[in-house]
């Protein structure tokens, strides 16, 4: 009688980690290149800037280097230009943004409209927006020119002036100077921006509401605004992060002045650094600056994380 020999297949192994954990380990070494160029352009400064704030680094008096702890911090509570300069930066970057934000509205609901020439306007619209902030800069320091200047001259013949005005020289006139150029500037962004906005508005919402009865008024405030809420928030937080550090208008028209009228946060770190040659004073700056951006990033996020809870 013969035997049949059976034979057990072996199990097989077991592989050292999951399929999952595989994936997960593989999407994680996709981002290591991201993560080291964010490292190398985001974290490293941030901790340079913070390294060099606690030592005194003034460029001309080498044999004075050394660390000291806060003592710029401390320095920076007593100045009363940084104050200023604090106080400058909310209202440059309150009255740039808010009238960015009306004249860009304005203007992105008269592009939403049918009319001939349309694509002209839009494309002619976006012209303040791609030229450089220093060629801004200049030409407004141009047009602003008490003597041969077009807005003195404009304001002349039209009666609304007597005399021929210094406004970059002027401190009660420089702020108001300076904003009006930045104003001109950044409208083109909050209508480019809106403009998108309201064209992804459904026509249908407007018609029902026409349909029932609804004025102009009525359907602006009740599907328009609340429809373009996310945009306007993430439009005019933008834009209230890129104008605080906006250095380039001020520092080319004005220099900060006069008598630091127009000296903003921003500016009066570049003089720190690049004109006293205090490099350790102006890291504490920048540090404080840093500080007050992720203040109101932090309200932000919680602002957006609102809107999305409501939608």
């Amino acid at each position: 009688m013969a035997y049949r020999e059976a034979t057990v297949a072996a199990p097989l192994a077991r592989p050292l980690i999951s399929r999952r954990t595989r994936e997960v380990l593989t999407g994680y070494a996709y981002l290591i290149p991201a993560a080291v160029c964010l490292g190398g352009t985001v974290a490293f400064p941030i901790l340079k800037a913070i390294h060099m704030s606690l030592y005194r680094h003034v460029l001309i008096k080498p044999q004075e280097y050394g660390f000291i702890g806060l003592g710029n911090y401390g320095r920076l509570l007593r100045d009363e230009v940084f104050w200023l300069t604090l106080w400058n930066s909310f209202v440059w970057v309150g009255g740039s943004v808010s009238l960015q934000f009306l004249g860009g509205f304005a203007a992105a609901l008269l592009l939403h409209q049918g009319f001939r020439g349309r694509a002209l306007i839009r494309t002619v619209t976006l012209l303040p927006w791609i030229i450089p902030g220093v060629v801004v800069a200049l030409v407004w320091e141009w047009l602003y020119q008490p003597n041969y200047g077009v807005i003195n001259d404009l304001l002349l013949r039209l009666g609304l002036l007597t005399e021929r005005v210094a406004w970059l020289s002027d401190p009660a006139l420089a702020m108001p100077a300076v904003i009006a150029a930045n104003v001109w500037r950044g409208v083109p962004f909050f209508a480019i921006m809106l403009l998108a906005g309201l064209q992804a508005i459904p026509d249908e919402l407007y018609e029902a509401a026409r349909v029932d009865g609804a004025s102009v008024a009525h359907r602006f405030w009740h599907i328009t605004l609340p429809l373009l809420r996310p945009i306007i928030v993430v439009a005019t937080a933008t834009r209230i992060v890129w104008t605080f550090n906006y250095a380039d208008l001020i520092f080319v028209m004005t220099s900060g002045g006069p008598a630091n009228a127009t000296q903003i946060t921003s500016t009066y770190t570049l003089l720190q650094a690049y004109s006293d040659l205090d490099f350790g004073y102006a890291a504490t700056l920048s540090v404080v600056l840093l500080l007050i951006m992720l203040g109101f990033t932090s309200a932000y996020l919680r602002v957006t994380r609102g809107i999305e809870g409501v939608a």
